[in-house]
């Protein structure tokens, strides 16, 4: 239940930096090399040509998706660190690094599928992705990440995966070995 109340104001401060930054990773025209975060951020906020995006509600684009591909994954990676841990406190920090490198790890390879339809979804307004009616990004999450897998299948499904198992592993062994600590 914690973890369920915590990601809504957490969201609420991170999104507007992750709506910038995976626009800026997608290669967005206009957030490329050389844009400041600063004139990112304006770039998001300032209204389109018909005036349908931009806005302060821009730069919480996908903020419902990211709940709900951050609950699970805080979920899965909590209860496997209790698992691994059989509920102990109090670990030696080496042992509680391992744990949480595998549980950070597992969570996020089983969640990226919901990443990434929710990358997808924050830059949809910003891409050919929303071409046609049934885009990713113009239904809804579940019919968005239910298109990625007929359509891309497992491919499209786990994009990404490596890199996200990577940094996790190395988050989740540094958040849990202090956590212990």
């Amino acid at each position: 239940i914690s973890v369920a109340v915590a990601q809504l104001p957490y969201w609420l401060i991170r999104n507007p930096s992750e709506v910038v930054k995976t626009r800026q990773q997608a290669g967005i025209e206009g957030y490329g090399e050389g844009v400041s975060v600063l004139d990112a951020f304006k770039l998001a906020i300032s209204k389109s040509d018909d005036g349908k995006t931009g806005g302060i509600g821009e730069l919480y684009k996908g903020y419902w998706e990211n709940n709900i591909y951050a609950f699970p994954a805080d979920v899965i990676k909590f209860l496997a660190y209790e698992n691994l841990s059989n509920g102990k406190k109090n670990l030696p920090p080496l042992k509680a690094a391992v744990y949480g490198a595998i549980s950070t790890g597992f969570a996020q390879l089983v969640t990226t599928p919901l990443d990434v339809v929710r990358n997808r979804i924050m830059v949809s307004e910003e891409t050919s992705l929303t071409n046609s009616d049934d885009a990713i990004g113009k239904n809804s999450y579940l019919e968005s990440l239910a298109r990625l897998g007929r359509e891309e299948g497992l491919d499209g499904l786990f994009a990404g995966a490596s890199p996200r198992v990577g940094k996790a592993i190395l988050s989740g062994a540094i958040q849990f070995a202090t956590y212990e600590e």
